[in-house]
């Protein structure tokens, strides 16, 4: 799994993007989750993948009020290229994401 920066703004506002492939998009990556938690308070989330043409994907949409000590998991689509995490988060709060890959077997 490799992460993707969070850092909130004072008012508790976050953004990142990260580069992501899966499926048909990729040589190499078969499939890949975006995972995203909170820790001490919560957290709202939008994770958005986008295809190459830079299009919201239909399937690749997940918003949710994350509780303290909790994640949610998101699959990227097939053809996805990017993603972005986007939310607030409550006073004090901790936010974390990262991206994992399950690669092709060539055997």
């Amino acid at each position: 799994m490799f992460g993707i920066p969070i850092t909130p703004h004072p008012d508790g506002s976050f953004r990142a993007t990260a580069m992501v492939e899966a499926g048909r998009s990729s040589a190499v990556v078969k499939r890949a989750w975006v995972t995203f938690g909170s820790t001490w308070g919560g957290s709202h989330v939008l994770i958005t993948a986008l295809d190459d043409h830079g299009n919201v994907m239909p399937r690749g949409v997940l918003q949710a009020d994350v509780p303290n000590n909790r994640r949610v998991v998101l699959e990227m689509p097939s053809g996805a290229v990017m993603v972005t995490v986007e939310g607030r988060t409550d006073p004090g709060a901790v936010p974390a994401a990262g991206v994992s890959e399950i690669w092709r077997d060539y055997d």
